[in-house]
């Protein structure tokens, strides 16, 4: 039997809280970053939306479409709830 108790094994809360930090830093730079490329990928969802109902729409690729039928179900969705 070891002579290691309990609290020698457990790792020490305040390290974990800064790990849990630094991730949560990381994850918000992230995030940051990738949101202007986020915007334009909306921005042109919201574009090919606009051509529903139009002879553009039927210009769009299938998996365009599909994209755009996505984006307009969890608009709804996030309008709704």
């Amino acid at each position: 039997m070891t002579d290691t108790t309990n609290q020698e094994t457990r790792p020490r809360p305040n390290l974990l809280a800064a790990i849990h930090a630094d991730q949560a830093a990381r994850q918000q730079a992230a995030d940051e970053a990738a949101a202007p490329e986020r915007e334009r990928f909306t921005a042109a969802l919201a574009r090919d939306a606009a051509l529903f109902g139009t002879p553009g729409w039927s210009r769009l690729s299938d998996a365009r479409r599909a994209r755009v039928a996505r984006y307009e179900a969890e608009r709804s969705e996030r309008g709704a709830a």
